[in-house]
Parts: structure tokens; C-alpha cells; sequence
């Protein structure tokens, strides 16, 4: 169940919306992710759960009897997608977490048959307004060898997914090139987004044309840029370490004609630069300083130093770590320039990345790797609403739209790390004030510890 206190500080705000109350927000500088402006002296009004008006302050009607928010000196934003999670069997523990961050919706990247009908039944309860959480989107878990082995199997098991209802399907490393390829025209027929991984046998260089709509982790794209991309991948097929290879063979015209197959092509990017960060700091014997980890749980808390040390980096030296980090970096930013649309996922549960905590960090990331804090603040708002083809209803404050608002204290656009500066969130016209988000807080971190103590008994 959710943390009693989380679950009191949230509760008591379904009221307003549910009866259909009208909430302003007044005299605020908005934040058009999409462009990049701010606009200020901006008024938006609310109405149930959703966004009725937007206009300038001095000209926007208020109806009578609607609840005032002041906006003066403060920023709205869009709510805020974390595009790569495992949520797993719903964790009501980290519902909280995320609202309390300004994450007003996820994308699931491997449900279990197990966990299937809650993320389901969950996904429908927070869309129709009978559960107060993020919204979610999810897929089954990823379709890989062994159990799928040829075109036919392939094919089937697509089929069963769209029959489940899915919108996405997940693909992972260990596909032949044959079921891959089947599971692309599948994809294309019945009109599924092919996300994931990019098989071992698969050069990233043929994702666009076989229409992988995203890639996850930069998976599969330094192997492409190198000069013995053939020797390096039957290393890694053969269970060898390429990382050094891959390095040395860095090829700065492949990794430009790469990047710019996956722009023509249309293939997305969620880099999660954070696992990648925390493979570095692993390699180097550190852990992420500063981490909140008061809300996270005593199993995961248990098992992160061992799973930290088998990550994305497992087996190289802290300096090769380190280089491999820096090249990412760089191929990041030189997509984003040359126009690949970028998502921002973390991964969470990853060690240390604690969930709703962990997508402020990449922000910061991508901003380090140099987007512009405005890329950066559109690849968790606009760029997932657009990828998930909801950009209708999400992504941007405007009349129609959902009601999924961040107000912060001081502007993203000046320094992306501002996002962690919340004053209130609204998830479908429910207001959360900064009281109730930091009553949130210390409901999960409660919580966490009660089962901690618990256990130790």
C-alpha cells in the first residue's frame, strides 16, 4: 500500500478535481519546452483535469470561485517522463517518489507476465483518475534468444503482444539477425514501435532501416563507430572484452555517418547516461555521493554495491571507464546537433538512482554531455509525448492538454539543476503543494524504514 502519510498528503487532493473545481495559476513565467522561451506574466487555468485556458495575466478570465495560486516570480513547466523505468509490480512506494520530483509519467521497458495485469489495470486506474499516480505506458519484457530463435517464432510472439494491447515491443541482444529482421516487418505492419536493445548480431548502422523507433543505453553504437567493428563484435560474441579495442578503433567519419542514418531514419536515442556514470564511478572504487537513498528500500540497498560493479562497464579499468564515458558524451552531443531526437530515461531501480531523484540527474547529464538546457528539459517533456504519440494530450501547457504542470522556484532555462527546485506539481488538476510533496517524502521514507526494522527483528 502507499506510505500512510503519502497516502493522507495525497488523498485530500482529489476533492477539488474530482467535483470539477477550477484551479488558476497566476502571473507565472511559462516555459515552452518545445521552443525553448519563456514567456512571463502567464496565467493558466484548470478546470477538472484539464488545462481550459493560458494567457496573459492582465487578460486571462478567472471564473469565480477558483482556487488562486500565485505564479508570481515563479516558472511552469510541463510535467516531467522518465522513458526508460521498471516499475515492476507497482511499487505504491515509488509513486510518491516520482510526484514529489515533478515526474508525471513513465515508460515501462519490461513488464513480467506476472506483473502485466497490475501495470495494466494500473495504467487505466491513473488515466481515468481512479488512482492518483504517474501516468505509465508498458510493454512485456524484452523478446530475446533463447526463447525466441527464428522468423516464425518471432512473428507469433509480436502477434501476441498486439493482441495484449501493446503499443511498443522491446527487442534485446541475443536475437538472431532473422528474428530481428521479422520482428521489424511485423512491427511495421501492425503499426508497434521496435524498441530496445540492438542485437549482437545487428550493426547499429541497419536499426534505421529496419525501423527501430528507439535505441536504448547508446547500445550497439560504439561498436558501429569502429574501424574493426567486424574483429570487435566476434569478441564480444565470443564472450571477449572489446571495450579497449572499440576505443582504439574509434572512427570519427563512421560515427558521423551513423548519426546521421539514425537522424534520416527517424531512430530515437534514451542514453541513461546515469548507468553509465555509475559503471565510472564503480570502476573507480566510488559511489555516487550525495545519493538519497533514505528512500530507498534495505534489498536494494543490500544488493547495489554488487550489481553497480557488474554494470555497463564490468571488467575495464577506471581510465577506460572513463574514456568510454567521454565518448558517449561526445556522440550524444554531436546527435543532438545533428538533429537525433533524444529521450531522457534513467533505468531506475538502478543502483543509487533513486527513482523520481534519478531523472533530475540525467538532465544534468545531458547537459554536461552539451545539450542546452532546454534540449535537455524537452527530451522529459515534449520529445516523449511526441515518441509516444500523445503530444495531443501531453508535452506542453496549452488549452486541452492534461493537466500535468511543475511550478519551480527558479528557471530551467538558466540552469537545468532548477528543475530540482519544486514548488508545487499538478497531476490532472490535483494540486501538490510543497508542504504535502514533503509530507510525501517522508511517508516512503517512513515507510522504508519501518520494513528495515522490521526485517532486522
Amino acid at each position: 500500500m502507499v506510505p500512510s502519510i503519502a497516502r493522507s498528503a495525497v488523498l485530500v487532493l482529489f476533492v477539488p478535481a474530482l467535483l470539477g473545481q477550477t484551479l488558476a495559476v497566476t502571473d507565472c513565467t511559462l516555459i515552452d519546452a518545445r521552443s525553448g522561451r519563456a514567456t512571463a506574466h502567464n496565467t493558466i487555468v484548470i478546470t477538472g483535469d484539464r488545462i481550459t485556458a493560458r494567457g496573459p495575466a492582465a487578460s486571462t478570465r478567472i471564473p469565480a470561485g477558483a482556487r488562486i495560486v500565485s505564479g508570481s516570480g515563479k516558472f511552469v513547466i510541463p510535467g516531467l517522463w522518465d522513458m526508460h523505468v521498471h516499475v515492476g509490480a507497482i511499487e505504491d512506494d515509488w509513486f510518491p517518489l516520482y510526484l514529489a520530483n515533478g515526474v508525471t509519467g513513465l515508460r515501462e521497458m519490461a513488464a513480467s507476465e506476472k506483473n502485466a495485469p497490475r501495470q495494466r489495470q494500473y495504467q487505466q486506474d491513473a488515466a481515468s483518475g481512479r488512482r492518483f499516480g504517474p501516468e505509465l505506458f508498458w510493454t512485456l519484457f524484452a523478446m530475446d534468444a533463447p526463447a525466441i530463435q527464428d522468423a516464425r517464432q518471432a512473428r507469433a510472439e509480436v502477434a501476441r503482444r498486439a493482441a495484449l494491447g501493446l503499443t511498443y515491443i522491446k527487442i534485446y541482444n541475443g536475437l538472431s539477425r532473422e528474428a530481428y529482421f521479422a520482428i521489424a516487418e511485423e512491427c511495421r505492419k501492425r503499426g508497434l514501435q521496435m524498441v530496445g536493445h540492438i542485437p549482437d548480431q545487428v550493426s547499429a548502422s541497419e536499426v534505421a532501416r529496419a525501423g527501430q523507433a528507439s535505441v536504448e543505453h547508446l547500445d550497439g553504437i560504439l561498436l558501429a563507430c569502429s574501424r574493426k567493428e567486424a574483429e570487435a563484435r566476434w569478441m564480444m560474441q565470443h564472450n571477449q572484452n572489446a571495450w579497449k579495442l572499440l576505443l582504439d578503433t574509434f572512427d570519427s567519419a563512421k560515427a558521423d555517418a551513423l548519426i546521421e542514418s539514425f537522424r534520416a531514419g527517424g531512430v530515437w536515442q534514451t542514453p541513461t547516461l546515469v548507468i553509465h556514470q555509475v559503471g565510472v564511478l564503480a570502476e573507480e572504487h566510488k559511489l555516487p555521493g550525495g545519493a538519497p537513498v533514505q528512500y530507498a528500500r534495505q534489498d536494494y540497498l543490500k544488493s547495489w554495491p554488487r550489481e553497480a560493479m557488474g554494470g555497463p562497464f564490468g571488467g575495464l579499468d577506471a581510465d577506460s571507464a572513463r574514456r568510454v564515458f567521454a565518448v558517449y558524451q561526445d556522440l550524444l552531443r554531436r546527435m543532438d546537433r545533428r538533429g537525433v531526437r533524444i529521450l531522457a530515461g534513467t533505468d531506475t531501480p538502478y543502483p543509487y538512482y533513486v527513482p523520481g531523484f534519478a531523472l533530475h540527474e540525467e538532465l544534468e547529464l545531458l547537459v554536461e554531455a552539451g545539450l542546452s538546457p532546454a534540449a535537455a528539459l524537452r527530451a522529459a517533456t515534449w520529445n516523449p509525448a511526441e515518441f509516444l504519440h500523445v503530444s495531443r494530450d501531453y508535452g506542453s501547457v496549452g488549452p486541452g492538454k492534461v493537466a500535468d504542470l511543475v511550478v519551480l522556484d527558479a528557471n530551467p532555462l538558466t540552469a537545468i539543476a532548477n528543475t530540482r527546485r519544486i514548488r508545487a506539481v499538478v497531476r490532472r488538476g490535483h494540486l501538490i503543494e510543497a508542504d504535502a510533496l514533503r509530507g510525501m517524502l517522508a511517508g516512503v521514507q517512513a515507510e522504508v524504514g519501518k520494513r528495515g526494522a522490521a526485517k532486522e527483528r
